[in-house]
């Protein structure tokens, strides 16, 4: 047995040496390597600064006028364009988006294929990846434009609830129920002890009574 172990162990050595020196093996190293000298996998991989400097940019020189211009223009411009056409037709698409969303969406899919068909015609590139492409969006649209159910009755459904749990980031934990603290049995204070081989009326009872009749 120990010798099956042994030549066990040698094999493994050497079977490991021979993919360190390997050619794989170097560029494997190299690989990671470079992976670990990025930029990106420092950043990913820093250690958070303890000592954060929060500065309000409304009370610098340079940032705090560009801002205080920028809220004065908005808090005149908000109102007028609230009333404005602009925004009763961003209120009416929104409105016609959540009542049929695979329509809308449909529309645009299938929109998207004509364009890119004239395109192609346009500019004398129409082949045959292009004319399949434009093919399948159009398929695509005009069966999503067959669905008229509001996204309300769409987040009903599995898929969808499937998607929402899928993509939802999870709930914090409720911190606001004590933990319960385990409960000792103390006994009623006011209980006598049985266990007394004198009780005080026996004693009582007794003190008046001679040796012998005890």
């Amino acid at each position: 047995m120990g010798d099956e172990r042994g030549t066990g162990t040698q094999a493994g050595s050497v079977l490991r040496r021979a993919a360190h020196q390997s050619r794989l093996g170097q560029l494997w190293r190299r690989a990671a390597t470079a992976v670990r000298s990025s930029y990106l996998y420092r950043w990913l991989t820093a250690e958070p600064d303890p000592e954060v400097i929060v500065i309000d940019l409304r009370e610098t020189w340079t940032v705090g006028p560009v801002i205080l211009l920028l809220d004065a223009i908005l808090d005149r411009l908000l109102p007028a364009l609230d009333d404005s056409r602009v925004a009763a037709a961003a209120r009416t698409g929104a409105a016609s988006t959540l009542a049929a969303p695979a329509v809308v969406g449909g529309l645009a899919v299938l929109v998207a294929g004509l364009a890119l068909v004239l395109v192609s015609i346009a500019a004398g590139t129409l082949g045959t990846t292009r004319l399949g492409l434009a093919a399948a969006l159009t398929v695509v649209g005009v069966s999503a434009t067959r669905e008229r159910r509001s996204w309300a009755e769409l987040r009903e459904t599995r898929p969808v609830k499937l998607l929402v749990a899928a993509l939802e980031p999870p709930a914090p934990p409720d911190e606001s129920e004590p933990s319960a603290a385990p409960t000792e049995d103390t006994g009623d204070p006011t209980a006598t002890d049985t266990d007394d081989p004198n009780p005080p009326e026996q004693d009582a009872n007794t003190d008046g009574q001679t040796p012998a009749e005890r």
